[in-house]
């Protein structure tokens, strides 16, 4: 039997009066049972966030942090650099109009020495 096979099954023990008796104790230890261990996973990404984000291309938007996690996931699953092989959708949207569309806000420069965390808007 399963730890959470014999929670469920204290939870739904019955006396001759057909009141559970443990209901409460079961159901707290089945909740209990759903809490992470630890927060490992989530200590991994802000550690990965931290080694992309460092103090020279502290600028970067959020969009192009969430594009460079992403990329490197895929690569990741992929086996590695070696075996990774881009989609014709990933090909195809690697076009200029893409890449580099024109800016409106402040320039690049203006943005540097900006002390702000706001990102620039693109237009599409």
């Amino acid at each position: 039997m399963t730890v959470d096979e014999f929670w469920h099954h204290l939870s739904t023990l019955e006396d001759f009066g057909a009141r559970r008796l443990f209901r409460e104790l079961g159901e707290f230890a089945l909740d209990a049972l759903v809490v992470p261990h630890s927060n490992a996973s989530c200590e991994r990404v802000f550690s990965k966030v931290n080694l992309i984000k460092t103090k020279p291309p502290n600028r970067l938007i959020t969009g192009t942090l969430n594009g460079l996690k992403h990329t490197a996931e895929c690569v990741k699953m992929a086996g590695g650099c070696a075996n990774f092989k881009p989609t014709t959708i990933m090909l195809r949207s690697m076009t200029t109009s893409n890449l580099y569309r024109k800016r409106t806000g402040p320039t690049q420069q203006d943005a540097a020495d900006s002390d702000s965390d706001s990102e620039l808007e693109i237009e599409p």
